[in-house]
């Protein structure tokens, strides 16, 4: 299982996706050989979008979108980060109070938060 927790100033939650179900989106997603900064930035935007939008109110575009966002990010801090930047398991990502970006840890340095 591989866990995604997000935290911005009017939202929070946690995103959790099989080892199977990640393993098979990032294999489609690397087949189609992505720009992997456009795909970072874009899983960013998606996040801060859809943390604004109540569970019960996504449509199913949303969910897919949030579903390969957290994928991607996920792969992405634990395998395709310069080696100085990567997380190794779950990630956290904090938005910024002020939106002008995110600080990313590991999940396990924020337990009980």
């Amino acid at each position: 299982m591989i866990s995604i927790y997000y935290k911005s100033d009017t939202a929070q939650w946690k995103f959790e996706l099989s080892d199977e179900e990640h393993a098979y989106i990032i294999k489609n997603i690397m087949e189609e050989n992505p720009d992997i900064q456009e795909m970072f930035d874009e899983s960013l935007d998606i996040l801060r979008e859809v943390a604004r939008i109540d569970e019960d109110d996504m449509d199913e575009d949303e969910q897919i979108d949030q579903t390969i966002s957290v994928a991607f990010l996920w792969q992405y801090f634990n395998h395709l980060a310069p080696e100085d930047e990567r997380i190794i398991g779950d990630v956290a990502i904090l938005e910024e109070e002020d939106g002008s970006g995110v600080t990313v840890v590991p999940a396990d340095s924020l337990e009980g938060d």
